[in-house]
């Protein structure tokens, strides 16, 4: 094929998808505007499993075991104890905490409202020992066999670890990944349809152009291209608007959401979209559009042989 051909062709199927869209301007709209709201509740899903999923890892990597000790407790006894799990191959460290640094460390934690502790005639607050585990032994197993082996007789009193809590939230992890995926699937499919009967009703208003391009020789290609084009824009551009609509949101937002985090979770921080998960957001879209306006005019030839 003749290079200009193919260019002068390819400029009448971007100027005609273009009219078309300034044609159906309300139609075009509607639809752009219901892809949008689709990809920003797909896009907001994705954010929330991303930051529960770093957030459930980032726990898991600082999980602490806390043993308490006896209130009558000696020295003597704490410090045998402290030794023994120090030598331990699973313990990474092993830190003495002493009744006082548990009192200051509550203050801190309360940030002002130490008021209610005013008043306590001796220090409620036990010693403890915090033991952070190697890496290779943060599996579930490792650490019920780790805690399992941990003597329950004096010097210890009690011990604490994050670790059932930890599966609670996995579970929960798991229980909302599987929504996301129900929803995702759902919305994806519900997108489609909205843009395959957009480009159908398109083609209807259409008909008398197209039997007239069929007269006159313009191949099922020339006839086609354009809707193609049309579906690619539509979702391209809601894709766009709900990343706009994510951003905008991010910000507005920012500043209580890490105040948030911070106080629920220990952590300001959060996974948000990087320049290269919009891109894909955003070819995500063109690609849904395309792929239903594809099969909303696979059978032109049928119609209009």
């Amino acid at each position: 094929m003749n290079p200009v051909n193919a260019a002068a062709r390819l400029r009448y199927c971007v100027a005609s998808a273009l009219n078309n869209l300034r044609r159906n301007l309300a139609l075009s709209l509607i639809t752009t505007s219901t892809i949008a709201v689709m990809f920003t509740i797909c896009t907001a899903m994705l954010l929330v499993l991303l930051n529960l999923s770093a957030f459930m890892q980032t726990w898991a990597d600082q999980l602490q075991i806390i043993v308490y000790f006896e209130m009558k407790a000696s020295e003597k006894d704490m410090q045998r104890f402290e030794k023994e799990i120090a030598g331990r191959p699973e313990v990474e460290q092993a830190r003495h905490v002493s009744p006082e640094e548990a009192m200051s460390l509550l203050k801190r934690s309360l940030e002002g409202q130490d008021g209610i502790l005013y008043g306590l005639p001796d220090n409620p607050l036990p010693a403890s020992l915090e033991i952070r585990l190697r890496k290779p032994y943060l599996t579930n197993e490792a650490v019920q066999a780790f805690v399992a082996g941990i003597t329950r007789e004096p010097p210890v009193a009690d011990i604490e670890y994050g670790q059932r809590w930890l599966e609670r939230f996995v579970a929960f992890f798991e229980l909302a990944r599987l929504i996301g995926l129900l929803l995702g699937v759902f919305l994806i499919i519900f997108t489609y349809c909205i843009i395959a009967n957009t480009i159908r009703l398109m083609v209807y208003s259409r008909r008398d152009e197209i039997e007239i391009m069929k007269l006159v020789g313009a191949g099922s290609l020339m006839v086609k291209f354009p809707f193609w084009l049309e579906g690619a824009l539509q979702g391209s551009c809601g894709a766009v608007a709900a990343l706009l609509i994510i951003f905008g949101a991010e910000k507005l937002a920012m500043d209580n959401l890490a105040a948030i985090l911070n106080f629920y979770f220990g952590s300001g921080s959060y996974v948000f979209l990087t320049w290269p998960m919009a891109a894909a957001v955003t070819a995500s879209g063109g690609l849904l559009g395309l792929a239903g306006s594809f099969f909303a005019v696979n059978r032109l030839d049928a119609h209009y042989s």
